[in-house]
């Protein structure tokens, strides 16, 4: 991510750093057939998982054993979906008229809370979800007016703090809707902000005022900067990745330059 977020920032890709990102990711690259594929090989409801599909069995949620659902299973998630949607629209070209791609939209579409919310598993956790939707299901070409985007953008702007910023407590992720955290951070504020510059074809004032917050914050020394934003286990295991509070801004911060030109910022 470190490398993604300096090249979309305007690092070239022949600078020796980016290089040796992408070395090492070829060298890390597995290319050996695991045992999913011949025991999942059918094509699954739509989303993606983050390690294998057809692993999210019901009856592990009847086991006597805490978190065995969590730890035990690895079922589709928005978040994941999003991302990999993103990334099929952005550097593939795919667009809504592949089957595939297509079915993944579905799939999200079924997944988005009454609220315009969709959860995310792997992030804290209804801003993260609804970051990785919105971002994934405009870049394969779901009109930016379309009442479910729109839903999700008013519930973005609606969940943004006096500040300017946005903050979601970790007790989303353990009770399943969303709680405020009662503060903004770095990571969270960049989400939203990501996703609404997704959406309108010019900065609204919410966008121009989660900007300003994330300018501000990088200077911030305070807990918000290192509160945990990943997601592990509901209500056991969370993390703070201490990169979260460069990367996202500055992935933010760059998207909202290439789309509304380099003079506002």
């Amino acid at each position: 991510m470190l490398a993604y977020a300096l090249q979309r920032s305007g690092m070239a890709a022949d600078h020796p750093m980016i290089q040796r990102a992408i070395a090492y990711l070829l060298g890390k690259q597995h290319t050996k057939s695991g045992d999913w594929k011949m025991r999942n090989p059918q094509a699954s409801p739509g989303g993606w998982p983050a390690f294998e599909k057809h692993t999210d069995s019901p009856l592990i949620r009847h086991l006597p054993i805490e978190g065995s659902d969590t730890a035990s299973t690895d079922p589709s998630a928005a978040d994941l979906t999003g991302r990999t949607l993103e990334f099929l629209g952005t550097y593939a070209g795919l667009r809504q008229t592949d089957p595939q791609v297509q079915k993944a939209v579905r799939w999200l579409l079924r997944q988005q809370r009454a609220d315009g919310s969709w959860h995310g598993r792997w992030g804290i956790a209804f801003l993260y979800g609804t970051w990785a939707a919105l971002t994934g299901m405009t870049a394969v070409g779901v009109p930016a007016d379309s009442p479910v985007v729109q839903k999700a953008a008013s519930w973005l702007i609606r969940t943004q703090n006096a500040d300017g910023g946005w903050g979601e407590s970790c007790a989303s992720d353990a009770k399943q809707s969303y709680v405020a955290l009662g503060a903004s951070t770095p990571s969270q504020t960049a989400w939203a902000v990501d996703a609404l510059v997704s959406v309108f074809p010019e900065p609204i004032p919410a966008v121009e005022r989660g900007v300003q917050y994330l300018l501000c914050s990088g200077r911030a020394h305070d807990w918000t900067a290192s509160y945990p934003t990943g997601g592990g286990r509901p209500g056991g295991i969370y993390f703070a990745y201490h990169s979260y509070r460069r990367i996202w801004p500055l992935l933010a911060l760059s998207h909202y330059r290439r789309k509304y030109g380099q003079h506002r910022l």
